[in-house]
Order: C-alpha cells, then structure tokens, then sequence
C-alpha cells in the first residue's frame, strides 16, 4: 500500500480514475487536475498524500458530499482556491514538490487510492499528527461553510436580480457564482 516511489503513470491513472468516479461542485477540480495530466514534469514532483498536516504546498482537491472546499492550495505564505491561480503555481512548480490529497468518500479504504499513497516518514508521534490534520480539516470545513454562506448570499441576490428584470446584475452574479 505505502509505495516508496509511484510512478507518474501510476498517478495519472489515479487521477483519471477519480475523474471518472466522482463529481465536483464546479469545473475547478476538474480543470486542475486536467492541467496535472498534461505535465508530467510538474507529475514527477507530486506526492499524493493522505495526511497533509503540515506538508506545503498542499493540493486539496475534493468531491461532492465531503464538506471540503473543492479545490485548495496551502503554501507556506499563501491560500489559493482559485482554480486558475492553482494551475499557474502547478505549472510554474520549481524543485521542492507540491503535496496532493483527495477527499472524497470512503478514500480510507480505496484500494485506488490506497495503491498511489506516498506517506513521508515523519518524525512526529502519530497522535501528535492525528491532531495536526484535524486541525487542517476543521480549517477546510471552515473554508468551507465561509464559501458556501457566499455562495447562499449569491444565490439570494440572483433570486432578486431575476425577480426585478435586472439582466446584467443577474450574469454579473452568476458569472461571480461560477468562481466559488
């Protein structure tokens, strides 16, 4: 299960594994990982991981009915969750890697998955990294409700735009909608 090196084949066909298994709440995920398939410099430096605590930068990229964000990226000085600003600092990747997890159900027991892992030995006590990832999902669920309370707001004035006949208010939303 635990793999020293997976082959960037390998990962590819993960990848499109989870791309045809599983559905995304926009074109983000989709477009990320698109962009990840057509780099296989950018692939041989990416570690999919289960447990990104504390390990930059960290891909996030999660299904429907996780209750994660559907695609962020944790670096050490910032938090991206636009999927263009996400495929630019993947295709501009210098040496030192880039973290990539899935959330998605039952990824604890997804033979797929399971057989593309790369565990980092490290030197913390396990419980200490229990709660360390914890952490980072309770900072992902935030993420989270924060994005889908705006996405609630955005639908609410779409509701009224629609209601009043105001035509460009209503593209302007909904394109503002497309991005979360």
């Amino acid at each position: 299960m635990n793999q020293p090196l997976v082959t960037p084949l390998a990962k590819k066909r993960f990848i499109k594994w989870f791309l045809t298994h599983w559905e995304f709440r926009g074109e983000g995920p989709r477009r990320v990982l698109l962009t990840l398939l057509k780099q296989d410099a950018t692939l041989k430096q990416v570690k999919i991981i289960a447990e990104g605590c504390f390990l930059r930068p960290l891909l996030v990229v999660s299904s429907l009915g996780t209750g994660m964000p559907p695609v962020h990226l944790l670096t050490y000085e910032q938090i991206l969750t636009d999927p263009d600003e996400i495929i630019d600092f993947c295709t501009t990747l210098k040496k030192g890697g880039l973290y990539l997890t899935f959330y998605f159900p039952n990824r604890n027991t997804c033979v797929p998955f399971l057989d593309v892992l790369e565990e980092l030995p490290l030197p913390l006590d396990p419980e200490k990294i229990k709660g360390l990832q914890i952490d980072l999902e309770i900072q992902l669920l935030l993420a989270e409700a924060e994005n889908e309370a705006q996405r609630t707001k955005l639908l609410s004035q779409i509701d009224e735009a629609l209601a009043n006949r105001e035509k460009e208010k209503f593209h302007r939303l909904v394109k503002i909608l497309k991005t979360l």
